[in-house]
């Protein structure tokens, strides 16, 4: 005869029970010695009434320069190299670039509602033969440098002054880029 052995079924069942019961409550944890610092959020900081109207209005325009006279009232001729093609200034969010010289200048500027702000201007290293045309890089980047007056005016077409510190006053005609013409929903043309 063979001695069966008996194992008592509740166990295994009370252990399995027992695994799937819910936790109770956790205890609190330790306070740490030394708490992390909770993260800062910096914000940018607001940008100055008008600019992102006046941002919108350059840079919906080619601005070819049409006057420029310096403190004494007396035309910069320098600035006019090249009458054909007169200086052209171009506006995106953050630069500002000049067409139409010898190199291609570009630099980062700021708006206000009244003012522009320049940085130091970048140039494209192409050789000028024409030494009229080689002063007008220097010219240009010289005139526009700095923190500028600026009065942006509407009419046909828009005007933008820029006074520098100097009392160099220069005036720029605006040309609509092709953003502008082309906005608004499309429409069938036959």
């Amino acid at each position: 005869m063979t001695a069966r052995i008996h194992r008592p079924l509740w166990l295994p069942l009370a252990l399995l029970l027992a695994a799937c019961q819910a936790p109770g409550p956790a205890a609190p944890p330790a306070a740490a010695a030394d708490p992390a610092p909770a993260p800062t959020l910096q914000q940018a900081p607001p940008a100055p009434p008008g600019s992102l109207q006046t941002t919108l209005r350059l840079i919906r325009h080619h601005w070819r320069l049409v006057a420029a006279v310096d403190a004494g009232g007396h035309r910069i001729d320098a600035l006019f190299a090249r009458p054909e093609a007169p200086l052209q200034l171009d506006f995106n969010a953050s630069l500002v670039s000049v067409g139409n010289a010898c190199n291609v200048l570009s630099a980062h500027h700021t708006v206000e509602a009244d003012s522009l702000t320049i940085d130091a201007f970048a140039s494209s290293m192409r050789a000028c033969t024409e030494p009229a045309l080689a002063a007008l890089d220097g010219a240009i980047a010289h005139r526009l440098q700095g923190r500028l007056a600026m009065q942006l005016d509407a009419g046909t077409p828009p005007r933008l002054v820029l006074t520098n510190a100097a009392g160099d006053v220069l005036t720029f005609a605006g040309v609509p880029t092709t953003a502008p013409r082309f906005d608004g929903p499309p429409q069938s043309l036959f």
